[in-house]
């Protein structure tokens, strides 16, 4: 979960997701710096965790939590995710068991 705070406005939220990435700052950094390049100046990684997503079933699970970054709130990441109408119809689910 990334918030991002350009000069002018309030704060925004994103949710990125790496397959294979070795470590969360992994997924994180490619984001951060489009965010940086599209004008943002304050831009932080609230927290990491893992998503299994099954597109047969549109089905997601936002889950667990980071060593380097801590527990996000998956809430926030899932109102993040349903408002992106590519996933409009998935259930999305939360926990924050797990790594």
């Amino acid at each position: 979960l990334i918030q991002a705070i350009r000069t002018t406005g309030n704060a925004e939220y994103f949710v990125t997701s790496r397959d294979g990435a070795a470590y969360h700052r992994n997924a994180a950094e490619p984001l951060i710096y489009q965010l940086e390049s599209a004008g943002y100046d304050d831009i932080r990684v609230k927290g990491g965790g893992r998503i299994d997503r099954n597109d047969a079933k549109k089905e997601m699970h936002i889950y667990g939590y980071s060593y380097s970054f801590g527990q996000p709130d998956h809430g926030i990441s899932r109102s993040v995710v349903l408002a992106d109408p590519q996933f409009k119809d998935y259930t999305v689910t939360t926990s924050n068991e797990g790594y």
